[in-house]
């Protein structure tokens, strides 16, 4: 079941038509989101504006999720992603490796990202989203 609720949760980053509150809808009220670019972000409140902010900054694009791995309420997402940027920077083959940790309702109240955001924001740095969650 978690695997599901994983591959939702790529399914509709990457579906134009998706809004942010579908997103948030997979995660539980108390999520602590871990990201390489932001550091910790708790909460839906921050994690609104998180997603809020990247959409704004991030054009178009996709993940390829290749593999998922489960393991009693955590669930390993192996991908890659490309895309594109505000700022007019595209990329592609940025891999990435997302942890999802889940709680007994089945909602997401861990994220930890791992991606190489370098490869993303090279030469766009002053350009993306400056939101941190303090």
């Amino acid at each position: 079941m978690s695997v599901d609720v994983a591959q939702r949760y790529f399914e509709l980053m990457d579906d134009p038509d998706a809004g942010t509150d579908e997103v948030l809808e997979l995660f539980a009220d108390d999520a602590v989101f871990r990201s390489p670019r932001k550091g910790i972000i708790r909460g839906k409140d921050d994690l609104e504006a998180f997603y809020e902010a990247n959409g704004e900054f991030f054009e178009g694009g996709a993940h390829e999720m290749r593999e998922f791995h489960e393991d009693g309420d955590t669930v390993v997402c192996e991908g890659t992603l490309w895309g594109g940027t505000a700022a007019g920077k595209s990329f592609e083959d940025v891999g990435l490796v997302d942890i999802m940790q889940f709680d007994d309702e089945g909602n997401i109240e861990e994220f930890r990202a791992y991606l190489d955001y370098a490869a993303i924001l090279t030469d766009v740095y002053d350009e993306a989203p400056a939101y941190r969650g303090e």
